[in-house]
């Protein structure tokens, strides 16, 4: 009896188990009793509770693995081969009863017919901390998360795949709520993992970027539908009525889609309206800029007819081709053209220079007569000539 006593005396006062030697109780238990197929895992008595958020993903990659739907799970970082070997029996635990099971076809969900399937998705980009990156890094998880429940039916699955896309300062951030040495995370939920992504992360101040940015925002040469694509992020942000949207929108795009807008009387009231509006305007000036700029090279052969060296003839009743230097345009310089006029003249292939027809402003006549008055030199008085007075012999005097 003493001797019983003083053994249990000495486990009482015995050193706190560490955590390799947890792991090893585990494997030697589940080695003396072969787990069982069941539809959770089977944990023996004293089981430490940090163990569960490796012990049920191990679990699930071998049922969801046996359903057709390979899935991984993580091994924690343990000075000892034992983890490994338990985590491993309990991956062959679910995966002997997702044999029980009919087969899912890839990321189909639990009672979904077999022949449903999964978008395919393009996996989120790396997220290194960037704010600017944040609100996209996030939404992409959501459309992953949602598409295939099956694979991240629970919170341990969701917070390893987004922790996998963490790079830079962001992966050190994670790396402080990771214990190495039992796998363990400091987030009950994926909910609390996002939540404290956000405030590490997130623009603090969301209303006033989004304002400078649309402020800032110009279409440039791109599509209007792109240029919408950007600016509908930032109005969403802003939570502009529909005539403050269409006051920004049309405030900022090139110039060739403000001058088709000055031509409408009485545009949408509707957003979504005035940029259906807005994309066809700048469908339709893409398209007579392609005309415009393919019609000279249609009328290479009447431009390269040769051209007469006479004088113009167009001056009395005599027929002959337009006379321009009728008008004396070279006495003054020649203003300034408004935009309403260039595109006028543009859209009825005239010449941008002079507005006349039947050529362009290579081979404007008003361009080549100015260039030749420019050019001009004065010429020098004519000679007069200086008369030649015969010389008359003198008569030769008589000698005495």
């Amino acid at each position: 009896m003493a001797s019983s006593a003083t053994a249990a005396d000495d486990t009482t006062t015995s050193a706190p188990i560490t955590t390799e030697d947890a792991w090893r109780i585990l494997a030697t238990a589940i080695t003396r009793n072969p787990l069982p197929a069941a539809s959770s895992p089977t944990l023996p008595d004293a089981t430490p509770p940090s163990f569960l958020g490796s012990i049920y993903p191990a679990h699930g990659a071998g049922l969801l693995t046996a359903r057709g739907i390979p899935t991984t799970f993580q091994i924690p970082q343990v000075q000892t081969t034992a983890a490994e070997s338990a985590l491993w029996a309990y991956y062959n635990q679910g995966f002997q009863h997702g044999l029980t099971l009919p087969p899912l076809t890839q990321g189909s969900a639990p009672g979904a017919a077999p022949s449903s399937r999964v978008p395919k998705l393009n996996e989120p980009d790396n997220f290194d901390g960037t704010c600017s990156k944040f609100t996209k890094f996030t939404t992409r998880l959501a459309l992953v998360f949602s598409s295939d429940p099956t694979r991240y039916s629970n919170d341990a699955a969701k917070i390893a795949y987004a922790a996998s896309f963490l790079t830079g300062n962001a992966a050190d951030w994670f790396e402080l709520h990771l214990n190495k040495t039992t796998g363990t995370i400091d987030f009950a939920s994926y909910e609390a993992f996002s939540t404290a992504l956000r405030d590490a992360y997130d623009d603090p101040d969301a209303y006033a970027t989004a304002e400078r940015k649309l402020h800032n925002l110009r279409q440039g040469d791109r599509d209007c539908s792109a240029y919408h694509a950007e600016f509908a992020t930032y109005a969403q942000i802003l939570n502009y009525d529909d005539r403050t949207k269409i006051s920004a929108f049309a405030n900022n795009p090139n110039s060739s889609l403000k001058t088709a807008l000055s031509y409408q009387a009485s545009p949408p009231e509707n957003f979504n309206e005035f940029v259906q509006l807005c994309i066809k305007l700048d469908n339709r000036a893409k398209l007579l800029r392609s005309q415009n700029t393919r019609s000279p090279a249609s009328n290479t052969s009447s431009s390269s007819a040769p051209k007469p060296t006479a004088p113009s003839t167009a001056v009395g009743t005599a027929s002959g081709p337009m006379d321009l230097t009728n008008t004396d345009r070279t006495s003054r310089r020649r203003g300034p053209i408004t935009d309403a006029i260039r595109q006028y003249r543009r859209e009825n292939n005239l010449c941008s220079y002079c507005g006349g027809a039947g050529h362009w402003r290579e081979g404007c006549p008003l361009i080549a007569r100015n260039k030749k008055a420019n050019t001009a030199t004065i010429a020098p008085p004519p000679e007069i000539p200086i008369p030649v007075v015969p010389v008359v012999p003198l008569y030769e005097v008589p000698k005495n």
